[in-house]
This record gives structure tokens, sequence and C-alpha cells, in this order.
């Protein structure tokens, strides 16, 4: 039946009982609904204690890293920004936080001025090796430091963690992972209430 049909009956369109379709699947890797919420007591580049807690309220997005990394940090960070613009307005219901994996070298001053780089809103935080050591297994994430001639550097694992509203962790990308896939999924889980 046309348009023009219902109204020529008195019906209203919005009598007309509409179909209810599944919300679109997240693009992002979903996490296991039994897996327990990630915990970590850090200082931010104010010197502020922050825990996972602090961020409920708001779909927050966690990268693992360091500040000397050469390549994988910086670009993740990168399409994070890249990210943020493309969320508009929705920006303002999602944090992204850059978790330091070498706290003897990534002081809070230097997180607060590298993540500002990529957009002034990240939010860097370090702590002790064990605090550190402590936030990363919360995560699953998989990190050494290795010798480098006289130096050293950090292998680590690269997923990028996406908590909803409640603090519970719902999604992980990857490198690979879009643009337009995290835009995507971001926008999906800024608009549920908890």
């Amino acid at each position: 039946m046309a348009y023009g049909s219902l109204l020529c009956l008195g019906i209203a369109l919005t009598d007309v009982p509409t179909v209810v379709r599944a919300a679109e699947p997240f693009r992002l890797m979903q996490w296991s609904q039994a897996a327990p919420q990630p915990r970590f007591h850090l200082i931010d580049g104010d010197h502020r204690q922050r825990r996972a807690a602090d961020f409920r309220g708001r779909v927050t997005v966690v990268f693992f890293g360091f500040t000397h990394c050469p390549d994988v940090c910086p670009l993740e960070l990168f399409k994070m920004a890249q990210v943020v613009k493309r969320l508009g307005v929705t920006a303002a219901k999602v944090r992204v936080l850059f978790i330091s994996l070498d706290p003897e070298r990534d002081t809070p001053e230097l997180l607060k001025s590298y993540v500002a780089h990529f957009d002034p809103h990240f939010v860097g935080l370090t702590g002790s090796t064990a605090d550190v050591n402590a936030a990363a297994s919360s995560f699953s994430v998989q990190f050494a430091k290795v010798p480098q001639g006289k130096d050293y550097t950090v292998d680590h694992s690269t997923g990028t963690y996406v908590l909803d509203k409640t603090g519970r962790l719902r999604l992980a990308g990857t490198l690979q992972s879009s643009i337009d896939d995290w835009v995507h999924d971001l926008r999906m889980l800024a608009a549920v209430q908890p």
C-alpha cells in the first residue's frame, strides 16, 4: 500500500508499526563480557592520581606505549586524533588515554607535552614501575624493556582498548583498524546510556 493510500484510509504514518532493526554490529573486536573491568592507579601530567573510575561517564580509549617510540605509538595517537576530529560533537563523550610503559623516562610533564601534540584533550598517564605493570596486566598488555646499544627500547603489544561509560572493557582495535571503523564504533558506544 502506498503512502497516499494510507492517508486516504485516515491512517497517519505514525500509526503504522515500524520494523525495529537490530543495532548495527561493532566493527572492532568485541571483548568478552566475562572479562574483569580493567583497573589502574596512575598519575597524569599535573601529578594528580587517576584511577579507571575517574573516566566513567565517557567512552574511554586506552593505548599503551612510550614517548621514545619511533613509529607505532605516534602513528596510533595520530590516528586517534583524526578519529576525535571526525567525531565532531560526539568527541565530548570520548576520552583518549596514553599510558606509558616507560616510567623511567616518561615523566608526567613529558607525557602531558607529548600527548598535547596530538590533541590537547588526550591524557598521558604514568606511575611507579609497579603501578604501570599492574595497569598493563589489567588490560593483558605484554611489554619488555629491550637493550639497544647504550640505551633501550620497549617492545609492547599494540592493541587499543575501549571502555564503555560504565568502565567495562568492550572493544579492542588493532593498528589495521581504520579511522572509519573507530568513528563508527565510538559513536555507537557514546550513544548508549549507562
